[in-house]
């Protein structure tokens, strides 16, 4: 895990000199190693690196209570001002240190035939993720046009219609590359070099699979006719246990751990507990406080006591997050199988045969969800015994459809935009923007990097923070 983290620091002292010395700031466009090939060992650690790195570091200490499931965190956007720096640190590293690296890794595997293959499909979901997350942050962002510096110096932005769609593209894509692998002499993937399955293609199959669907649920909100393509992945393996999560793990020491608790131990003292950093937003509190979940003991200390409120920091008279949840060895979670579990659900009620029990899905995810807390997910602290998680799954009625996006929203906690979301999909749990924001809503979009305006004059002009996008038409 170390060389990791040394791989993020060298590429942060390359992204401040590229900014602060060259005109082309945040071009997207151009290779910023200036190399024409790859070794998928050496640069795949470092974009798994990349991506959560900003993720965890960026992302969730500072957006995380935008969906409310934390009270309140540090130089927050959610009262409707999105700082240059933190849209331009997400948009520069997303484009240029992954998908600009990516894109060199997939053309040598392409180049290289099917004995690359792997080399190839894993480049190609990690792209096609990474375009989903720009998509659901900005809305619309170059696609059809970036990368291509040589023909496209000024990249036009894609609706965000037509950016879902190229994910999906993307993930047939990648799972077509699978399907064709040869074995015979393949590129051997060392197990470090790829953190969330080691090169095993048979969980990537099914993490891209599952990516497929998390891109159509989008692009069904935003009221694309793709249930044709929804049943059609409903029939393909999607991910149902744990074994399957996609996350990156932390070491914990210092210089690897998770951000969370380095914002705590850089400024404060030893742990969220005792400092009283994060704590729980008043959806966790009304969620779980009394329900008999088990999260509720998992992801709250001092859950005797009333809530912090929602755009406050905790006190000692107020619950706070459990050092079970904020400690520098919690893996970085891209997806867990109970977010598909919970779209299983919603699609059942909604109609799609295919999709089986909506009764039998919803207690699925719950299960998966509670299981990950409490006894799957690496490092565990705190344990839920399967009598615990048992009594309650099986206690709960038939859902409606409130029921279900409401698990949605617990299954997505401590995944910024996976539950950022959430919330702008399904309106559910219903959000009210901080006191003294700027916007009638909670916020719904970041504005475009100040560099990026500032170099491509295809950037569009802003739009008003609370603004929703198109996958919110439903």
């Amino acid at each position: 895990m170390k060389k990791i983290y040394s791989i993020i620091i060298l590429s942060t002292v390359f992204t401040l000199s590229s900014i602060y010395s060259c005109d082309n700031t945040l071009d997207i466009n151009t290779d910023p190693l200036a190399a024409t090939s790859a070794d998928p060992n050496a640069v795949l650690p470092f974009v798994f690196g990349e991506y959560s790195a900003r993720k965890v570091s960026e992302l969730g200490t500072r957006i995380c209570d935008v969906s409310q499931y934390i009270s309140n965190t540090f130089n927050s956007p959610n009262r409707g001002a999105v700082s240059g720096t933190l849209s331009g640190n997400t948009w520069g590293v997303w484009y240029v240190s992954m998908l600009g690296n990516l894109s060199l890794v997939k053309a040598d595997a392409a180049a290289a035939g099917p004995t690359s293959n792997n080399v190839n499909a894993i480049a190609t979901a990690l792209m096609a993720n990474t375009f989903l997350e720009l998509t659901c942050i900005w809305e619309k962002v170059p696609y059809t046009e970036a990368l291509d510096g040589a023909n496209f110096p000024a990249p036009n932005f894609d609706d965000q219609e037509v950016v879902l769609n190229g994910v999906v593209d993307l993930c047939d894509e990648a799972i077509a590359l699978i399907d064709a692998h040869s074995t015979e002499g393949q590129f051997s993937i060392t197990p470090s070099s790829d953190m969330f399955y080691g090169g095993d293609l048979s969980k990537w199959k099914i993490f891209t699979n599952s990516l497929k669907l998390r891109a159509l649920m989008l692009l069904r909100s935003g009221g694309a006719n793709v249930d044709s393509q929804i049943t059609a992945v409903l029939g393909e393996e999607l991910m149902t246990s744990n074994s399957q999560a996609a996350f990156v793990p932390y070491a914990g020491g210092p210089g690897a751990q998770s951000a969370m608790l380095g914002i705590i131990t850089a400024f404060f003292g030893p742990d969220n507990e005792s400092q009283n950093i994060f704590g729980p937003g008043d959806p966790i509190d009304e969620l779980l406080n009394g329900s008999g979940d088990p999260r509720w003991d998992l992801w709250v200390a001092r859950n005797d006591l009333d809530p912090p409120g929602n755009d406050v920091f905790p006190d000692p008279e107020t619950s706070v997050l459990s050092n079970n949840i904020i400690r520098g060895d919690l893996p970085d979670v891209l997806m867990n199988p109970s977010e598909i579990d919970l779209y299983k659900a919603e699609l059942a009620l909604d109609g799609f045969a295919s999709a089986g029990s909506a009764e039998t899905n919803y207690k699925n995810g719950i299960r998966n969800s509670i299981k990950w807390w409490g006894q799957d997910i690496p490092g565990v602290l705190a344990l839920a015994t399967d009598a615990d998680i048992d009594t309650y799954v099986d206690g709960l009625s038939a859902p409606t459809m409130d029921d279900i996006y409401n698990q949605q929203y617990l299954a997505a906690f401590n995944q910024p935009v996976l539950a950022w979301n959430h919330v702008r999909r399904n309106k559910i749990p219903v959000l009210s923007p901080p006191p003294g924001s700027s916007i009638s809503t909670i916020l719904k979009r970041f504005t475009y990097p100040p560099d990026e305006i500032g170099n491509n004059p295809s950037t569009p002009a802003n739009v008003q923070t609370d603004v929703p996008m198109w996958f919110e038409n439903l």
